[in-house]
């Protein structure tokens, strides 16, 4: 085990935690796990920590910083155009933007975003993302460890993105990630630091099926929502399909929505360049569906904590 710092990424699911333990110095990703719950780790602060708490004590892990992503369905996020006379009070703009698509009481959110493009000159191209305050306020009162604390909270969507551009996946050619979970599914259209779109599918359909049933279903929805995306945007011309998340680890899953994209360039993500993965089994076996949460901690090398 290294002696340098170590830093945690944790997705928060419907009712468990991925994480992924990285070796900043190393660009090394330590150990991946899913730790099961049984109830929403954003709701019940009390069993998220003492899980948490328990996987770090069993592996006899150190950890200098934690970062948490938080799943899209969670949260509100829009690509949104802001302009030129609105870029120096951005807060205020966004705020009064997240005020029309939402109901909740002033301050119900905290707001972030991130710079897509364009600048003071012409107006920003902007990620705004917006998670309930509760939830953060739950997670900065209820922990008793402050060292597990989160220092950063993030949107997977946002994860991804950086997980994407740390290992060069993501270019000037478009990718389309999928992240199927079974909570829902989210589908990111991307270059280089750019969101290009964003769409969710419903996993409805796997209610009350088998997996045979239940898993064609969902592809062909999946696939759908791709093809409507080509129609809507004939600049979509994808150069690869890459798949994450709790459904990734499914292989009829994997198997029937590898075969629904036979005419494109269909990836698993469990592998990417520039970041070396565990090499015992046990420890790397959660890398398809913990994407988010090693792009959460990657968050925290690049912030230098």
């Amino acid at each position: 085990m290294s002696d340098t710092k170590q830093f945690l990424g944790i997705e928060v699911g419907a009712a468990s935690l991925k994480v992924a333990l990285l070796d900043p110095a190393e660009k090394r990703i330590v150990k991946t796990a899913v730790l099961e719950t049984e109830s929403s780790p954003l709701d019940d602060v009390y069993t998220f920590e003492t899980v948490l708490q328990g996987w770090i004590d069993e592996n006899q892990l150190t950890v200098d910083g934690v970062a948490l992503s938080v799943p899209a369905f969670r949260s509100v996020i829009r690509q949104i155009f802001v302009p030129a006379e609105a870029v120096k009070t951005i807060d205020e703009y966004l705020d009064w933007y997240l005020g029309l698509i939402t109901n909740a009481e002033p301050g119900s959110y905290i707001l972030d975003y991130k710079v897509l493009s364009g600048d003071a000159t012409v107006g920003q191209t902007v990620l705004l993302i917006a998670v309930r305050k509760e939830w953060v306020d739950g997670l900065r009162k209820g922990f008793r460890s402050k060292s597990l604390l989160p220092k950063a909270m993030e949107v997977d969507v946002l994860s991804i993105l950086n997980l994407m551009d740390f290992t060069s996946q993501a270019t000037d050619k478009m990718e389309c990630v999928i992240k199927a979970d079974f909570s829902g599914v989210t589908m990111m259209w991307l270059t280089k630091d750019n969101l290009k779109a964003l769409r969710c599918v419903s996993t409805l359909s796997l209610a009350g099926k088998s997996a045979e049933e239940a898993y064609p279903l969902l592809v062909d929805e999946i696939y759908n929502q791709f093809l409507l995306a080509q129609e809507e945007d004939l600049s979509f011309n994808v150069h690869s399909v890459n798949l994450c998340g709790e459904m990734a680890t499914a292989p009829v899953f994997v198997e029937a929505l590898g075969a629904k994209f036979a005419d494109n360039e269909f990836v698993l993500m469990d592998e990417f360049p520039n970041l070396r993965l565990p090499v015992v089994a046990e420890d790397s076996v959660a890398v398809p569906c913990s994407t988010a949460a090693i792009g959460a901690a990657l968050s925290l090398m690049e912030e230098g904590v």
